[in-house]
């Protein structure tokens, strides 16, 4: 009888061995405006449908519930923090009420920064902020109207490590990479959408972040604001890299995927990160290299 390969668990998409799910994710997507009112509407409905649907975190696009700043951006005097402040209310009630983490972006100003930082909050199923990220890498038309961020951040959402990414990081590979072996899934929150043509980022950017999810053996959840056209429709990269779920192009709508409790996998993309670290730091060479110069 053939002896079957160790590596055959890397050609097996996770969600297709088996395997009971540990942490099921919603990831939404809706057009998202500048009206924060609707935004939240939108917010609340698939919050409920995700929570109906036994979704253990919702996952929304980035500025999802403030809009990308007023109107009037990059200025900010008529934006409405008061609605903004209770909206925020509205979605901790709703995380609290139906048990359910909530990935959301939002605008956020606080003290510390000259001007708005574009974020991203993780509400606990208490309705608590567990954790905010704001965005890094800004890009040129970004820094007319937001203050970039300077740190990462990773959350224990139901025992599973999480990191958290907006938009334009998806060019810095560094950033990626931080998060290897510290966290088993991305939450990545995006705005790329009504566009009138054919852009680069709608061929590029979703084989990038399978490329990422491949390296650093992460699940990616990669939710898109979903205005006609979308560049990319929101999208699940499993932890080896594999496809998961899709949403339809310009509708409004959620996916659900799981990360699975897989022992076996765990082990064998602890084995893969290892690998690529004494690769890249020399040590797996080492030897072999000494050897050679007896």
């Amino acid at each position: 009888m053939k002896k079957k390969r160790a590596d055959h668990i890397w050609d097996i998409p996770p969600s297709a061995r088996g395997k009971p799910a540990r942490l099921t994710v919603a990831t939404c997507q809706f057009p998202v405006s500048y009206d924060i009112n609707a935004n939240l509407s939108h917010m609340l409905d698939l919050i409920g449908r995700a929570a109906s649907s036994g979704a253990d975190v919702a996952h929304f696009p980035e500025c999802a519930l403030s809009g990308y700043g007023a109107a009037t951006w990059p200025s900010w005097d008529d934006f409405e923090w008061a609605t903004l402040n209770a909206a925020m209310d509205r979605i901790a009630e709703a995380a609290r009420a139906h048990g359910i983490w909530i990935v959301t972006g939002s605008v956020h100003w606080d003290d510390a920064h000259t001007r708005p930082t574009n974020s991203v909050f993780v509400f606990d199923d208490k309705g608590a902020i567990a954790g905010r990220y704001d965005k890094r890498r800004c890009s040129i038309n970004d820094l007319r109207a937001f203050a970039p961020g300077d740190k990462p951040l990773t959350v224990d959402i139901k025992g599973v490590r999480c990191g958290f990414l907006i938009c334009l990081d998806w060019a810095f590979p560094e950033l990626w990479q931080e998060h290897a072996g510290k966290v088993e899934m991305i939450f990545h929150s995006c705005y790329t959408d009504n566009v009138a043509r054919d852009r680069i980022e709608a061929h590029t950017i979703q084989p990038l972040i399978q490329g990422y999810a491949w390296l650093h053996q992460y699940a990616v959840s990669s939710s898109n604001s979903c205005r006609p056209r979308q560049n990319f429709p929101s999208f699940w990269i499993e932890r080896t890299g594999h496809h998961g779920g899709r949403a339809i192009a310009d509708e409004t709508g959620l996916i659900l995927n799981a990360l699975t409790d897989d022992p076996e996998l765990d082990a064998f993309c602890q084995r893969v990160l290892e690998f690529r670290r004494s690769a890249t730091d020399g040590s797996l060479y080492a030897p072999y290299l000494e050897a050679q110069k007896v």
